[in-house]
């Protein structure tokens, strides 16, 4: 009788193995792969939302099967094309986040390739947040991989990259010549050829070099793209007026102005895709949520099936064996124990509804709560509403400002509101600092940008730049730390 009872449950049990794992491994990858590609290929059309959504779901599916080296090996090259999707769409903690987890499956399976990329990307999406010595260690992880491979195509775009979007961004000129020129030794695209030669041209600019600077970008005005050629119009136009070469600016500064009547349309049109993008981007990680969430009750059944059957075997053997009394009373033990066990199996599912259930509306409510305040406290202040007007298009509207003493006294109190004190923690540390060098630190720490402060100051980009170095060296006395202005400022 007690042997008829095993194989009853182990009967039931083995049943229940089967329906958790009645999809087919082989089928699910083959889906995995198949979305992968349809989504490189959304990817390519710029179709990113689309992409995005196809990467999802292979990653689902990726993610309920069993993690062979194959299984790794695509999850790695979702990720990471996802991450880039979340990039695109300025989600840069989320993109971050991907392109983390592709590096580690890149490790598991020894893809130096996939290694490379997957730091470059990461590279990208710190400098994003303006971690600069972060993005500079991984830069120079995927060189190393990328000088090991002998991939010269990626040695000049990271060439590139790094000129542009570290060494100029760090106010390291001279390197980020060096840098570029490196690039164009290896051979660039077309595209990335004007880009390389607006950069020289820049950074010529900055280190007072107008001849070089002026022939390099004049090169990169044969590019057809309108945000380039406007940053070439205004290089070129400062360089116009630092001669004195006054209707000369003004021809550079109507052709700026052509342009940039240009670029408005096409960011009005950008702005409303890219918000549907993020919105629809969104929704997708929700449904990716939802869909591990719904699995996990799966699980939960499947237990709560296996409990029952083996309740129902119980009650079986029971009524063969009731002409036996002493049996009898050591089973009716045996069925109020496993019914106690029964009962807080419910109860624990019950509970872990509950949770779910409450972790939902408060992933729902919370956040829109915390937005709705900050949004409140932001929209007080002018010189908040000018920077914010400013991070998003740069015309003669939002240029058209004027700031007062008042203005910086009531944004000061804002920053110390929102980030508890921060100019008081501030001077306490550096106690050297001046009014203007405390507004500074107060619109570095509200996440603006170099440019966006630069017009707020009214001063030159480059000006700013020497400026946060003074600050760093003469009033902070920083001047051996290898940290950035803005680390240093987000460290207060």
């Amino acid at each position: 009788m007690k042997t008829n009872l095993k194989s009853l449950i182990q009967i039931m049990l083995a049943l229940c193995l089967t329906l958790s794992s009645c999809d087919n491994q082989a089928k699910r990858m083959q889906q995995a792969q198949t979305l992968y590609t349809e989504g490189v290929q959304l990817r390519e059309q710029r179709r990113s939302e689309e992409a995005a959504e196809k990467f999802l779901q292979g990653l689902a599916l990726v993610q309920r099967s069993k993690k062979t080296t194959e299984a790794v090996q695509l999850e790695g090259q979702l990720r990471d094309n996802l991450g880039a999707m979340y990039l695109k769409h300025g989600l840069f903690e989320d993109a971050f986040k991907q392109h983390q987890q592709a590096l580690n499956c890149f490790k598991q399976t020894a893809d130096s390739s996939g290694m490379m990329n997957a730091y470059r990307n990461s590279g990208r999406a710190v400098r994003a947040q303006e971690q600069y010595t972060q993005a500079k260690q991984y830069y120079d992880s995927a060189f190393r991989i990328a000088t090991f491979i002998n991939d010269t195509a990626m040695l000049g775009d990271l060439y590139l990259e790094m000129g542009r979007d570290y060494y100029m961004e760090t106010g390291n000129f001279a390197k980020g010549i060096e840098s570029v020129n490196q690039a164009m030794e290896y051979g660039l695209s077309d595209n990335d050829t004007d880009i390389a030669h607006m950069t020289l041209g820049i950074l010529y600019y900055y280190t007072r070099d107008n001849d070089k600077a002026k022939t390099f970008l004049n090169q990169a005005l044969r590019s057809e793209r309108t945000g380039l050629k406007m940053s070439v119009y205004q290089t070129l136009y400062a360089i116009a007026e630092s001669e004195g070469d006054y209707q000369q600016a003004m021809q550079y500064h109507k052709q700026f102005a052509a342009n940039l009547m240009q670029a408005d349309a096409e960011h009005a049109n950008e702005t409303m895709l890219r918000i549907k993008s993020e919105y629809e981007l969104k929704a997708q990680q929700s449904e990716l949520e939802s869909l591990h969430r719904n699995r996990d009750l799966k699980l939960y059944l499947i237990i709560a099936m296996a409990v029952i059957a083996l309740l129902v075997v119980i009650l079986m053997v029971r009524k063969k064996i009731s002409d036996h009394k002493l049996e009898m009373e050591q089973f009716g033990r045996q069925v109020e124990r496993d019914q106690n066990r029964i009962h807080e199996l419910v109860s624990d599912m019950e509970t872990l509804i509950r949770t779910n259930d409450e972790l939902r509306r408060n992933q729902q409510t919370l956040p829109q709560k915390d937005f709705m305040a900050i949004q409140k406290i932001m929209t007080r202040n002018k010189i908040m509403t000018t920077a914010q007007a400013l991070s998003e298009e740069v015309n003669n509207d939002s240029l058209n400002f004027e700031l007062t003493d008042n203005d910086w006294k009531d944004f000061i109190g804002l920053t110390d509101l929102i980030f508890d004190g921060f100019s008081q923690r501030l001077l306490q540390l550096y106690p050297k600092l001046g009014q203007w060098d405390v507004r500074i630190c107060c619109l570095s720490k509200n996440g603006f940008s170099n440019h966006v402060i630069s017009i707020l100051l009214d001063t030159q980009t480059d000006s700013y730049y020497k400026r946060k170095s003074r600050i760093k060296q003469m009033k902070m006395d920083l001047g051996n730390d290898n940290r950035t202005f803005e680390e240093i400022v987000n460290a207060v």
